[in-house]
């Protein structure tokens, strides 16, 4: 199934492609994908997915961190429920990244679907 779906995705190349946190889970479980939670540091800390990095989308530093990564890297972004992390992934295609996933929903339907987060008390 990874196979396929990632295939599927590669024709997409240059575009925003929405996946359902099912399809998100496939393309971690892959290992080929940097996951972007673009929510504040402070819900971040509070919980995340596993292997996440935190890039604010509301940080004044966002293009500058952006500038320092590959564009040909394919990125899974996240937020609440999918309002910053679409946004997050307008601006990355605007920056010229490649490979955009932005998981409808958010941590919200991910957690509603039954997988797991990284919870700090």
């Amino acid at each position: 199934m990874v196979i396929s779906l990632q295939s599927c995705f590669k024709e997409k190349a240059g575009v925003i492609n929405l996946v359902t946190p099912e399809e998100a889970a496939v393309l971690i479980e892959s290992d080929q994908v940097k996951i972007i939670d673009v929510r504040a540091e402070l819900e971040f800390d509070k919980k995340h997915l596993k292997n996440a990095v935190n890039i604010e989308v509301e940080n004044d530093d966002l293009y500058s961190v952006l500038d320092q990564m590959k564009k040909d890297e394919p990125l899974l972004v996240y937020c609440n429920k999918g309002g910053q992390s679409e946004r997050c992934a307008q601006i990355l295609k605007e920056k010229g990244f490649t490979l955009i996933y932005d998981m409808d929903g958010g941590i919200a339907k991910w957690e509603e679907s039954g997988r797991q987060v990284i919870v700090k008390n």
